[in-house]
């Protein structure tokens, strides 16, 4: 271990002195091996002369001791101990026989000298013995002489080899040791770039030489690793700016995302307040001019009845500009909900027709109207599919001139799904594939000449591609400038609400249900009736008094589920398409397992009679107020004295006898007392708004059964469901359409009676 942690220096001359002295040690041995073989030989000529007794022979090779300073006898003796021959210096005594000696030893020491005794073998026969005196003072000066030549030779030999291997290691410890050092300066100084010197093309030169090759792709990755640690920092740092930047982006996002939810809720502020506002006044705009329009006309004024009709028509006009404006906001801030629902679309179509019927004629236009006989029933949002039909076919009307005007409706199936294909065709002035990419824009329209012609806002078919997007369908247009335009409406046939916020689901299906759950109600009542909103409402009226309900929208269809269900009481339209009422009493009371079933007729009819005849238990009349045999009592609750006086006095025509309060407590006070047929509810009321009152009464048994309808100036999504939510029986927005508000009053009395 020691030499092995020698420095190279140490351990080359190391190495060379011990070759030296080992060398000098087997010259030693050399000479001692010489003496050997000598007396080897010696004894080889001994034997021989005794073999052959050949005495002067072994005299003379005994006299060859003579060279050995420290031998002063030597004597052969043969087998029998005698002398053979002998030799002497300085005439030293031998004995004549074979002194005794150990066999085992061979020598022995006696009186100063060595004695020696050594077999004389020939052929590994024994002859005789060798004897050998050899003078031990002798051996001492020559041993002396012997160990100082050695150590003065070893000695001068040592340094010589010192010198020499001081001298030439350097040619193999000097590059070790610069590879040593350039090795530590790497590693102290992390400087990669040195490099060590080779001075010869030895196996040390292919070492420096694979040193330095290793230095150079050492270098190379440091210089990659310090490129990437760099670019590391560098991203690092650009890292955490993005992440500062990205924080304080996300912190503005949030204070954008407060400030717009603030706006948000500050413009639905706005809009239900300017709703308010605005409709109130139209309210009276409107009722006071259609009850002058009645006073005027029964009191042969003719001549102002145009000008309280234009009176209206602004009135009504300046409605639709404000409906549109809200519904485009309700649909900007994701609040237009769906009211889902199922209607036949043929009935739908006439309707619109009916309803467009005067602005197509103003401009001289034709409608042709192709239903397709396979498009049946559609479940939808009929409200808004009546909007989109509206506005395609005002605007056909409106930019076509003695033209005409086509409504197509298609059925067609796709990928397994079902849709309908609402197509309005006209030969108006067309539209530019310029003015097309603009075309569902909000506040645009085809240029400025065609916005002072014909004017409008710009809303409708932008309202229309909302409603269309909502709905999950889909519209596209095709036209020329000149030609016409034909607007495609695709929409899906049963839609399907998706979100909490979509339709509020009706209180009854007009959806039988199934066999087994019919026949054991007991307390069910069919309701057949044309009108969907009646279905709705007596379905609704009937169920918060505990029946269970199932509605059919025609006659065919009432007797199926007559049979299938076998209801406590059927309550019957009379007027209604292809089948009426009397037709499908005469069907229920010819069949044997419905004739026991109570049927209640519904009717504006008077014809009393007719229905005994057909032995009908009972019947009520829904006809006009002076046919009445009691005067319907209605409470309006209106804190509008305009808007009061012009309800009350538009009901009182009407044949109906009207107390009136002003605020939400005086409204709640005179429901309790007087106990109305009906209430109109007006919503912001001061003291205690509509909601509150309304809440009251339906949780009071003895007024829970007055039919409540709520009267808003509010329009927002939700005013609906509130109001359904309160416990109101219907909902009607203002300005109140008298016509559409009386018909209201009618069913839900006529429900109630029923």
């Amino acid at each position: 271990m020691i030499l092995q942690n020698l420095s190279i220096k140490r351990k080359l001359t190391l190495i060379t002195m011990l070759t030296s002295s080992a060398a000098l040690v087997l010259s030693a041995l050399s000479f001692l091996i010489y003496d050997l073989v000598s007396f080897r030989h010696l004894l080889i000529q001994s034997a021989g002369a005794m073999e052959f007794k050949d005495v002067p022979a072994a005299t003379a090779t005994l006299s060859a001791l003579t060279a050995k300073e420290d031998v002063v006898a030597a004597g052969l003796y043969a087998r029998d101990s005698k002398m053979f021959a002998h030799y002497s210096r300085n005439n030293s005594v031998i004995p004549s026989l074979l002194p005794a000696h150990s066999q085992d030893k061979g020598y022995r020491f006696e009186g100063g000298y060595l004695q020696v005794f050594h077999d004389v073998t020939l052929n590994g026969e024994r002859l005789g013995t060798l004897f050998l005196q050899s003078d031990m003072r002798q051996w001492s000066l020559r041993a002396k002489r012997y160990a100082g030549i050695l150590c003065i030779f070893v000695l001068i030999s040592g340094l010589f080899a010192l010198l020499v291997s001081s001298r030439l290691q350097r040619l193999i410890s000097r590059p070790i040791l610069h590879l040593e050092d350039t090795m530590r300066m790497v590693s102290a100084n992390r400087n990669y770039g040195v490099r060590a010197t080779k001075s010869y093309g030895d196996e040390i030169g292919r070492l420096i030489d694979g040193f330095n090759t290793m230095l150079s792709e050492i270098q190379q990755r440091d210089t990659a690793l310090r490129g990437a640690n760099e670019e590391l920092k560098s991203r690092t740092g650009e890292l955490e700016k993005e992440i500062l930047y990205r924080k304080q982006t996300q912190e503005e996002l949030l204070k954008a995302k407060h400030t717009a939810e603030e706006a948000s809720r500050a413009k639905s502020t706005f809009l239900a307040n300017m709703s308010h506002e605005l409709r109130t006044p139209l309210n009276a705009i409107i009722g006071y001019s259609e009850m002058l329009e009645e006073e005027t006309r029964e009191s042969g004024m003719s001549d102002s009845v145009q000008d309280l009709r234009k009176i209206q028509s602004a009135g009504k006009h300046l409605l639709s500009l404000i409906n549109d404006v809200l519904d485009l906001s309700k649909i900007e801030a994701g609040k237009m909900g769906l009211h889902l629902e199922n209607f036949d679309v043929a009935p739908l179509i006439d309707e619109m027709i009916h309803t467009l019927q005067p602005a197509a004629s103003k401009n001289g236009n034709t409608i042709h109207v192709n239903v397709a006989s396979r498009v049946g029933a559609m479940h939808a949002d009929v409200t808004k599919v009546r909007q989109i039909l509206f506005n395609l076919l005002s605007n056909a009307c409106k930019f076509t001139d003695h033209g005409t005007i086509s409504v197509e409706v298609d059925e067609s199936k796709v990928e397994g799904r079902d849709w309908v294909r609402f197509r309005v065709t006209d030969t108006g002035i067309g539209i530019t594939a310029k003015q097309k990419e603009n075309l569902f824009h909000e506040f645009s329209q085809a240029d400025a000449s065609i916005a002072r012609k014909y004017g409008g806002t710009g809303l409708g078919l932008a309202i229309t591609y909302r409603f269309v997007q909502l709905m999950k369908g889909r519209i596209s247009v095709e036209s020329e400038p000149g030609k016409g335009a034909t607007f495609t409406v695709h929409l899906p046939a049963q839609l399907v609400a998706e979100t909490s916020e979509s339709a509020r689901p009706a209180p009854s299906s007009d959806v039988a249900p199934t066999s087994d759950e019919s026949k054991s109600r007991k307390d069910t009542i069919l309701v057949i009736d044309d009108d969907a909103s009646v279905r709705d409402l007596m379905s609704r009226f009937l169920s918060k008094l505990g029946f269970h309900v199932v509605a059919a929208a025609n006659g065919e269809e009432g007797v199926r589920l007559a049979r299938q269900v076998r209801p406590l009481v059927i309550t019957l339209d009379v007027v209604m398409p292809e089948c009426d009422g009397w037709t499908v009493l005469k069907k229920l009371k010819s069949d044997s397992a419905l004739a026991e079933i109570p049927v209640i007729m519904v009717t504006i009819v008077d014809n009393e009679a007719m229905g005994l005849d057909f032995s009908n238990v009972g019947g009520s009349r829904n006809g006009e107020p002076q046919e009445r045999s009691i005067m319907p009592k209605i409470l309006l609750v209106e804190d509008n004295e305009m808007n009061r006086d012009m309800l009350s006095r538009r009901l009182q025509r009407k044949g109906y006898s009207v107390i009136s309060a002003h605020d939400g407590e005086q409204g709640h006070l005179l429901a309790c007392s007087e106990m109305p047929d009906l209430i109109l509810m007006d919503i912001s009321l001061p003291v205690m708004n509509g909601w509150e009152v309304t809440r009251l009464l339906k949780s009071n048994e003895s007024t829970r059964h007055i039919p409540i309808i709520a009267l808003t100036a509010h329009a927002l999504v939700t005013d609906r469901d509130r109001a359904f939510e309160a416990g109101c029986d219907d909902y009607d927005t203002k300005p109140v359409e008298f016509g559409r508000l009386n018909e209201k009053i009618d069913n839900l009395l006529t429900v109630k009676k029923s």
